[in-house]
C-alpha cells in the first residue's frame, strides 16, 4: 500500500495492491489508520489494484470508515472491479460507503446485441 496527497486539499489516497486477505489485515488496517491520521479531511482508499478481496478487506474498510478518528472526515472508497464491488454488495456497505468507480458490468463479456445474437434455429421438426 502506497500513501500520497490527494489532488483535494487535506485529502490523503492509500493505494492498495494485491490480495486483501486475512494474513494482511492488521497490516492493513495500520496503515488505513495511518493515512486516517494523516489526512485533515478526505480520504479515499483505491482499491483499483485489488487483485482478491476477501471477507479481511471488508472488514478493514469497515473498522476505518467507523474509527473515532474518522468522525470528521470523509473516507472515499475507489472500487474498478467486481473483484471489490461483488463482496461489498453482499454486504450492503455499497449503501453505507461513498463508492466511486464502479464498473458498468459484471467482470466477463458484455452481453450480445441484437446483430450479434445467433439466429433462431426456425421451428422444430415434427
Amino acid at each position: 500500500m502506497t500513501l500520497t496527497d490527494g489532488t483535494d486539499a487535506g485529502e490523503v489516497v492509500a493505494s492498495v495492491d494485491g490480495e486483501l486477505d486475512a494474513a494482511g489485515n492488521p497490516l492493513l488496517q495500520s496503515t488505513l489508520l495511518k493515512a486516517l491520521r494523516r489526512a485533515e479531511r478526505v480520504l479515499t482508499i483505491d482499491l483499483s489494484g485489488v487483485t482478491f478481496f476477501g471477507s479481511a478487506g471488508v472488514t478493514a474498510l469497515v473498522w476505518v470508515s467507523q474509527h473515532p478518528e474518522a468522525a470528521d472526515k470523509h473516507v472515499r472508497v475507489v472500487a474498478t472491479s467486481r473483484i471489490v464491488t461483488g463482496p461489498l454488495e453482499l454486504t450492503g456497505l455499497l449503501a453505507r460507503l461513498d463508492v466511486q468507480g464502479m464498473p458498468e458490468t459484471p467482470d466477463g463479456p458484455p452481453p450480445a446485441t441484437p446483430a450479434e445474437a445467433p439466429e433462431s434455429p426456425g421451428p422444430l421438426p415434427r
